[in-house]
C-alpha cells in the first residue's frame, strides 16, 4: 500500500511540475510564433498594433513585429528573395502596382482556394486577388480649392480639358499605373473596361502631352499635395483622397470629385517562402472577418477598408470619404495591374521620359 502511494505522490509532483512549467511558457503544448510584417512605419504601425496584433497575438500565441520600408517594399521583398533570405511573413497594405508585380515574379504566397473564396464572401469579389485583399486603399481625385475657383471639373474629360479649365494643376509624379488609368478615362474609356484593357502606351501618353503645358507641379508625396494645395500654389489638381479630406478637415476649402478618378488599393498578403506563413494567414483570416477592428484601423488612418460591414462602426462623415464605401468606389476606375505587372518597366520608363520631356 504504501509503495502504491509513493507511486501516486510521483504521478501527482511530477503532474505539478509539468503544469508549472507549462505556464511559465504561456500555455501547455503551446510555444510563441515571431511574426514580421512589412510595414509603413508611424501612424499605420500604431493603427495595425492598436486594431488588429494587439488582439491576434494574444489569442493565437504570436509576437508581432515591423519591419518598416515605406514605399520600397517591393525592393524589399525581391531583395530577400534574391539572398534566398526571406525576413518578412506578411505585407501590410502594399500598393496594387507593387502587390501584383511581385505576385507575377512568384514572390506572394497565393490563397487556398477555400480562403480565397471565404473573402469573396466576407469582403466582396472586387476586394479579393489570388494572394490577398485591398486595405489601405484610397482613391485618386479631382479636387478644387473653391476660394479660388467659380468651378470645379465635373468629370475626368473635364479636368483634361484645358481650354475649359486653363488653370494650372499638380498631377502625379509617381505611380504611372494610377496616372495613366486616369488619361484613359479622360479619353472615353468606360470605367468598367479600365481594369481589364491592355493599355495603350502610346495613346495614354499623348493624353498626357495635351494636358502638361498647364501642370505645374507634379508631386512626389502627400505631404507635397497637402503643401501645394494648402498654399494656393495651384487651384485643381489630382489629389489622393485621405489627403484632401485631412485639408477639408483643417479647414481648406475645397471640393473632392469621385468621378473616373483612379481607385488605388493597397493589400495585405503572405510573402512566399516566409518561415511564419501560417500565422501571416491566420491574421489575414482575423483582419478580414473582424469588421469593428477594420473600423477602428480606418477612423485612426482615414484611408479605406474592405469589409462592407465596418462602414456601419464608423461616423457617417469618415465612411462617407473612403474609397471602399460603395457610392465612391462605383465612380473609380481601377487600373490594368494584371497588365501592369507584366509591362512595368514599359511604363515606367515611357512616364519618365513623359515627366523629364
Amino acid at each position: 500500500m504504501q509503495s502504491i502511494n509513493r507511486g501516486r505522490r510521483r504521478r501527482v509532483f511530477g503532474m505539478l511540475a509539468a503544469l508549472a512549467l507549462c505556464l511559465g511558457v504561456a500555455a501547455c503544448g503551446s510555444s510563441t510564433t515571431t511574426l514580421t510584417i512589412g510595414g509603413w512605419g508611424g501612424v499605420i504601425d500604431e493603427a495595425t498594433q492598436k486594431s488588429y496584433l494587439n488582439q491576434f497575438d494574444a489569442e493565437n500565441h504570436v509576437k508581432s513585429q515591423f519591419s518598416d520600408a515605406p514605399g520600397v517594399q517591393l525592393a524589399r521583398v525581391e531583395a530577400q528573395n534574391m539572398a534566398h533570405q526571406i525576413q518578412w511573413d506578411a505585407v501590410d497594405s502594399l500598393d496594387g502596382g507593387s502587390a501584383f508585380t511581385l505576385y507575377a515574379k512568384g514572390q506572394l504566397a497565393p490563397l487556398p482556394a477555400s480562403l480565397k473564396a471565404s473573402f469573396e464572401q466576407q469582403l466582396g469579389a472586387q476586394k479579393v486577388t489570388p494572394f490577398g485583399f485591398s486595405h489601405g486603399s484610397l482613391g485618386d481625385v479631382i479636387v478644387c480649392n473653391m476660394d479660388k475657383m467659380k468651378s470645379c471639373p465635373a468629370t475626368m474629360a473635364q479636368f483634361y480639358d484645358t481650354k475649359a479649365f486653363p488653370q494650372q494643376r499638380m498631377f502625379g509624379g509617381i505611380e504611372p499605373i494610377e496616372a495613366i488609368t486616369t488619361a484613359e478615362v479622360a479619353a472615353g474609356m468606360p470605367i468598367s473596361q479600365t481594369a481589364t484593357t491592355p493599355v495603350d502606351v502610346k495613346a495614354v501618353i499623348k493624353t498626357l502631352e495635351g494636358l502638361k503645358p498647364q501642370i505645374k507641379v507634379f508631386w512626389q508625396s502627400g505631404d507635397q499635395q497637402q503643401q501645394i494645395m494648402r498654399s494656393g500654389q495651384v487651384p485643381l489638381g489630382i489629389m489622393w483622397s485621405d489627403r484632401a479630406y485631412q485639408l477639408i478637415s483643417q479647414g481648406v476649402k475645397l471640393k473632392v470629385v469621385w468621378t473616373g478618378g483612379a481607385y488605388e488599393p493597397s493589400y495585405w498578403a503572405v510573402v512566399k517562402g516566409a518561415h511564419g506563413s501560417e500565422a501571416a494567414t491566420k491574421l489575414l483570416s482575423f483582419i478580414a472577418s473582424h469588421p469593428k477592428s477594420e473600423a477602428k484601423w480606418a477612423e485612426i488612418v482615414h484611408d479605406s477598408v474592405p469589409n462592407p460591414a465596418a462602414l456601419t462602426y464608423l461616423p457617417g462623415s469618415i465612411a462617407s470619404q473612403l474609397a471602399d464605401n460603395p457610392v465612391n468606389l462605383k465612380q473609380l476606375a481601377t487600373p490594368n495591374f494584371l497588365w501592369y505587372a507584366q509591362h512595368s518597366n514599359e511604363l515606367n520608363t515611357a512616364y519618365e521620359n513623359f515627366l523629364r520631356g
